[in-house]
């Protein structure tokens, strides 16, 4: 039976639908694993035939023009395993290599042969198909035979069941208040280097324990029950206002998305579709001198939010747009905020699942998150945490930025986390 295709999963067909339009890979996301050992690649290729014939949806292709959906295959084609050698530049290579999503490629997994018997994998997986958190569980499953199979029935998203009324309201609250961010709206720094190669390109800080736990204390300081999520993102908006100053394109406002886990609490499931919405906070300039200040506009917004419903509007809005076409539907997307999708592509996977810790016996010494970013605004920052030591991932198309102008961008967020009064 197929499957329809929420309106989170629809909004990243969608982005996937830009950045291949660009010229760009697609919405791909991927998990780097830095093993210290090699891995037997005949029990890997098994292990994926059984999950790939377990969960058919890992060969699904999308479709439908009114209520888009996953076709599920006619047979079983496990997930591409290939293995490289090491090189410079393989793994930017890699992340920019196209899935082949017409044909049902969804997954591909990339084993790196490194010195001293070492590898790294390569998990990539089309955004579409399912969120950070869902995918460090899948690879925990396909790493670790003990582990019990991910569900492969389809289980319905968490969308309020809320009277019809109130849903109208709650979806109107949401588009009023991407309205009024219309008012002053944001803007990102465009193509800037318009003879680049369009690539994605990532640059990843990480934190000891001692670091860590300083930027902890920093985010109970200043932002008390909020958490590290919200003073992650008032740290990215402070930067993002600063970086783009630099650059001399200011915006007249930074819309800032902070990631929301529509998820229940401790639950895993649904593990095949996107459970994370974004809320959406609007900071000015004079807001974003300083950390504290972001911060106080940050509580204040996120109060207002949940006082309205606007997340569950979100979520609404979303899947009422799902029957358009999908170029129509990322046009409304974006009227909201004329043309923009956000000042920054903002995600937070707070800690990897903590049953990655060996992949077919082999034990995980490095863990790193990366993620494909809309074209506009071309850039990103991932945190999450591995080994309890916090790490971000930032992450720039080539168009927009130079690798100096993002790697000068991932020092000013690690400075700024450690010391946020500066």
């Amino acid at each position: 039976m197929n499957r329809l295709i929420n309106g989170g999963d629809y909004l990243m067909l969608g982005f996937d639908h830009e950045l291949r339009r660009d010229g760009y890979a697609g919405n791909s996301c991927h998990i780097f694993l830095e093993l210290d050992s090699a891995v037997p690649v005949d029990a890997l290729r098994r292990r994926l035939e059984l999950l790939a014939g377990h969960c058919p949806v890992l060969n699904a292709r999308p479709g439908g023009l009114i209520f888009p959906h996953w076709k599920l295959p006619g047979e079983v084609v496990p997930p591409k395993v290939r293995v490289r050698r090491q090189s410079e530049g393989v793994l930017n290579q890699i992340i920019n290599e196209p899935l082949d999503v017409k044909n049902g490629e969804l997954t591909r997994l990339d084993l790196i042969e490194c010195a001293g018997a070492k590898t790294t994998i390569v998990f990539t997986w089309l955004h579409a198909l399912m969120d950070a958190r869902s995918a460090e569980y899948f690879i925990a499953v396909v790493g670790r035979d003990e582990l019990p199979l991910p569900a492969p029935e389809y289980i319905a998203p968490a969308v309020p069941h809320l009277p019809f009324r109130e849903r109208l309201r709650r979806i109107a609250k949401n588009f009023q208040t991407y309205n009024r961010y219309r008012e002053t709206p944001p803007r990102s720094p465009g193509i800037r280097n318009p003879d680049e190669k369009p690539r994605l390109m990532y640059h990843v800080e990480k934190f000891s324990d001692d670091e860590t736990a300083c930027v902890q204390a920093n985010a109970v300081r200043l932002c008390g029950a909020l958490g590290e999520a919200q003073f992650h993102a008032a740290v990215a908006a402070v930067e993002l206002h600063r970086l783009q100053t630099r650059l001399n394109c200011p915006a007249p406002s930074y819309v800032i998305p902070v990631p929301v886990n529509l998820r229940p609490k401790g639950n895993i499931e649904p593990l095949f579709s996107n459970q994370i919405t974004m809320l959406l906070l609007q900071f000015l300039p004079a807001q974003l001198n300083s950390v504290a200040q972001a911060v106080v506009e940050l509580k204040k917004q996120t109060t207002c939010a949940m006082r309205d419903g606007i997340v569950e509007g979100g979520v609404l809005f979303l899947n009422s747009l799902r029957v358009l076409p999908l170029p129509v539907y990322m046009a409304f997307a974006r009227f909201g905020l004329k043309g923009e999708i956000c000042s920054l592509f903002c995600g937070n996977t707070s800690a990897v699942n903590p049953q990655v810790t060996t992949f077919l016996g082999a034990p995980i010494e490095e863990f790193t998150h990366v993620a494909a970013v809309p074209p506009s605004p071309g850039i990103g920052v991932i945190f999450f945490q591995f080994h309890g030591e916090l790490r971000l991932t930032v992450l720039h198309l080539t168009k927009t930025l130079s690798e100096n102008e993002a790697a000068e961008f991932a020092s000013a967020l690690r400075s700024r986390l450690l010391n946020p009064d500066d």
